[in-house]
């Protein structure tokens, strides 16, 4: 027995030694990336793997620190933007946050976003078609181990959120609900309870469907603001009022539509940064007012002025000038005798009616201009605002040009948020627009064909590096969509280049 225990404990601290190595490259980039008043943990930094107990006190004393000063939204932003949010890294944090002996509220938030994430990372790719408590515990077992069925009563709290929350049809009725501040409130009731596994299921949960809840809310607020400005265009509109959104009082429209397409920052963080898409809310309530209004009347000012200044005019010219005298009035000369109706010159002859045309062959119109941003977004539209049904395919229409998308490209644009769903985006986007501008080439109209097959190109090389780093990530699914899209594209692509 004498001798067993110095064994154990040094199995122990080569396990604590091997975790530490694990997380400390993300630590690491927290420390590059922000302001947190530390210098790097020097035995950590060493190339030389050392596990004696005082060195690993060191590096303990180090990493509590760190947890102490890290917050949540520095998590969320470094591991949605960089590598580091494997499977194995995520498991590690989440491990260590849950070992904190004082779980204060910061260490809630944490956990509530890693878990969130966790499963994001580890579930399968169908995972949006069951979102069952069950599920989720699957999901979720190396973290927090075995789960009990039997829930604590506010957890019931949770599942009614979630009924207001698939009942939201924009980010405003969402916000106006209070669902946020309500899901805070029972967090804070469950106090210690919270880190129990069963709720820490439930509320992951939860933060994930109220998660995809603000990307499909995004998406239809994003399609509100694209359709009114369309239309504030069509009638001759070029600005709106946008100051409730923290723009100017004369935001140019076009500014407006850069904004939709730009709004990727907030669309990749989650729901709790509420600044940014509250902006959106008060966009699209700026937008849909400015429609609702009547239509701008063309430069009146310098026309009322112009009038104004004339009539002024005219009045202090009446007002100067003198009387003048009455004059006589002469007599009128007799009228002249006319003329001889001979000399009248002759009325024309009446046209005689033109000859009707007869139809000509023309040549047929040029079809609607469309880029691969405008592919995006009408593909988006459609999406969004329904729900697609459980099939391995789905028709989406631009135009007259059917498109046929894989059910993970339809996951891609409904759930989006990552580097991956982007490139799929993408790229479905710029096989619709090579079907397009094919179609037209087939009916004989005028297009430019070669400018899409670049843009294709250019999508596909995307695709083929992001395929490269799913396999050195070893994530299969991601790795196996992309090249499935990326095999789509290149199919169209070849039948493009056969059609110049």
């Amino acid at each position: 027995m004498a001798t067993a225990t110095p064994t154990v404990d040094l199995n122990v601290l080569a396990g604590q030694w091997r975790a530490a190595r694990r997380i400390y490259p993300i630590y690491s980039a927290l420390l590059r990336n922000f302001d947190l008043g530390m210098e790097p943990c020097r035995e950590l930094e060493s190339p030389i793997n050392r596990s004696e107990p005082e060195v690993m006190q060191r590096i303990a004393a180090w990493f509590a620190q760190m947890d102490a000063k890290v917050e949540a939204f520095q998590l969320r932003q470094l591991l949605q933007s960089t590598r580091l949010g494997t499977e194995e890294n995520l498991h590690a944090l989440v491990k260590r946050q849950l070992s904190i002996a004082n779980k204060t509220p910061a260490v809630r938030d944490k956990v509530d976003f890693l878990m969130v994430q966790y499963y994001a990372q580890c579930s399968p790719h169908h995972h949006n078609e069951d979102l069952s408590f069950d599920h989720f515990s699957d999901v979720l077992h190396p973290v927090v181990g075995d789960v009990s069925p039997l829930l604590p009563p506010f957890c019931a709290e949770l599942d009614k959120l979630i009924e207001k929350i698939d009942a939201c049809n924009s980010l405003a009725e969402l916000f106006a609900g209070k669902i946020i501040e309500q899901a805070r409130e029972i967090k804070d009731k469950a106090a210690e309870k919270y880190f129990s596994p069963s709720v820490l299921v439930a509320v992951a949960r939860f933060n994930y469907i109220l998660r995809l809840a603000f990307f499909r809310l995004m998406h239809a607020d994003l399609h509100a603001i694209r359709l009114a400005l369309r239309g504030m265009e069509q009638r001759g509109q070029t600005e709106c009022d946008c100051s409730s959104a923290g723009l100017s009082k004369e935001e140019p429209l076009t500014a407006l539509r850069q904004l939709c397409h730009e709004w990727k920052k907030p669309f990749q963080a989650a729901y709790t940064a509420g600044g940014g898409f509250k902006q959106l809310v008060a966009i699209r309530a700026a937008v849909e007012k400015a429609l609702a209004g009547p239509p701008p009347v063309k430069n009146p000012a310098p026309v009322a002025a112009a009038a104004a200044d004339l009539m002024e005019a005219a009045a202090k010219a009446v007002a100067a000038a003198p009387a003048a005298p009455a004059k006589p009035v002469a007599p009128k000369p007799a009228p002249a005798a006319a003329k001889p109706a001979a000399a009248a010159k002759p009325a024309p002859a009446p046209a005689k009616p033109a000859a009707k045309p007869q139809p000509q062959a023309t040549a047929p119109e040029a079809p609607q201009a469309i880029d691969l941003e405008g592919c995006l977004e009408q593909i988006a539209d459609q999406l969004i605002n329904t729900t697609p049904k459980a099939a391995p395919v789905t028709n989406v229409a631009i135009g007259s040009t059917k498109l046929l998308l894989a059910s993970w490209e339809v996951a891609a644009f409904v759930r989006g948020g990552d580097d991956v769903s982007d490139a799929l985006q993408r790229a479905v986007a710029a096989r619709a627009l090579l079907s397009v501008r094919v179609e037209a080439v087939k009916a004989g109209q005028s297009t430019d064909l070669v400018d899409a097959i670049e843009a294709a190109h250019v999508e596909a090389a995307q695709l083929q590096e992001l395929i490269a780093e799913a396999k050195d990530a070893r994530n299969i699914d991601a790795a196996v969509n992309l090249a499935a899209s990326a095999k789509r594209l290149l199919a169209g692509i070849d039948e493009a280049e056969k059609s110049k």
